[in-house]
């Protein structure tokens, strides 16, 4: 009878348990469990960094796989063709690209989603963006951005999380050469007017739960916002977009949350094979988790990408190294009155109060 009753308590126990662990619902009504999407800053694989891949598609991300293995949703910039084909498009300082099979990298992590508008994925003209977005097709990788004319460039990509949430991906460049820009006859990048991203976002959430848009925009090294892009980001998230990302300055900007939605003005660079930009050594992975109503909160885990130290291994910072970056984040943002946590060595943005 006690060893029954001892059964029975245990049972109890483990049920109770169980129980206690279920989402709360209201009404009758589940309640969905978040989900995560992570977004990296500007990713490349030239020369050096390439060979490397080539002979171990893992090598980029050995120090940031326990984090980005995390994610529901991966997105990031390709800012390099993936194509031996074509020749330079235009006269440019810095011409870049791949080997084809790195894209054996992007689907070692697991990259989702690829934004293409950026003042690199057309060095080298439109046969090799055609390859690009061929290697990324053999991989299954969704992208968005640019395309063999502006309305290829300007169609979004569209990702469905293990929950059944729709979300939408637009990207658009405001960088030069504008050659790069795609028209209704040329390839290129989808161009970053608020004419498109507009109406674009209006009609991506008509059919998404939640809409992301990408810019490649702001000046290099540069930390803080110009007007236009606070401008420009407003609108988005006022169309209806909940996420607003942006690239291009190497260097990290300040975040902001508006009306229920988040900008991340620059994530710097993520993995970008090159020593050549002076000053670059921190950046993020920016972690969002939502639901099908919207974005809840926001986790940055501090990465050191100073390719003299990491050797083109982008690796987490820790301890008083991670405060510091998460500090200069806060001052970064202190125009939008954002508040950051810090604990446990990464920043917290709670989006909703």
């Amino acid at each position: 009878m006690r060893w029954g009753l001892t059964v029975f308590l245990i049972l109890l126990t483990v049920v109770t348990g169980w129980a206690a662990e279920l989402p709360a619902a209201s009404s009758g009504v589940l309640v969905q469990c978040p989900e995560t999407l992570m977004a990296v800053g500007d990713i490349g694989f030239p020369k050096t960094l390439g060979e490397l891949i080539l002979k171990d598609p893992s090598y980029p991300w050995k120090g940031t796989r326990d984090i980005l293995e995390q994610a529901d949703v991966l997105m990031g910039n390709l800012e390099i063709p993936l194509s031996l084909r074509g020749r330079a498009y235009t006269d440019k300082t810095w011409i870049l690209r791949a080997h084809p099979q790195t894209v054996d990298a992007l689907e070692n992590i697991g990259f989702d989603i690829m934004t293409l508008a950026n003042n690199h994925i057309m060095d080298f003209g439109p046969l090799a963006l055609q390859d690009t977005i061929d290697a990324l097709k053999s991989k299954n990788i969704q992208y968005t951005g640019a395309g063999m004319n502006s309305d290829e460039a300007r169609k979004a990509a569209w990702y469905v999380t293990p929950n059944g949430v729709k979300i939408a991906f637009l990207a658009y460049s405001l960088t030069f050469p504008d050659i790069f820009w795609a028209k209704p006859n040329r390839p290129g990048t989808a161009h970053g007017n608020p004419a498109h991203f507009i109406p674009d976002i209006k009609h991506a959430k008509e059919s998404a739960d939640i809409v992301v848009v990408s810019f490649h925009w702001s000046s290099e090294m540069l930390n803080y916002p110009k007007d236009y892009q606070k401008n420009y980001a407003k609108q988005c998230i006022d169309a209806g977009a909940s996420l607003v990302i942006g690239h291009h300055p190497h260097v990290l900007q300040g975040l902001q949350v508006y009306r229920g939605g988040l900008i991340a003005y620059s994530l710097g660079n993520f993995a970008f094979g090159t020593y050549s930009t002076q000053g670059v050594k921190d950046s993020i992975i920016l972690a969002v988790d939502f639901a099908r109503d919207g974005l809840i909160q926001a986790r940055l885990y501090p990465v050191n990408v100073d390719n003299h130290q990491v050797h083109f291994q982008t690796k987490r910072r820790f301890g008083k190294d991670a405060e510091r970056v998460i500090q200069d984040l806060r001052n970064l943002s202190k125009e939008f009155k954002t508040e950051i946590l810090f604990q446990k060595d990464i920043g917290i943005i709670n989006i909703r109060k």
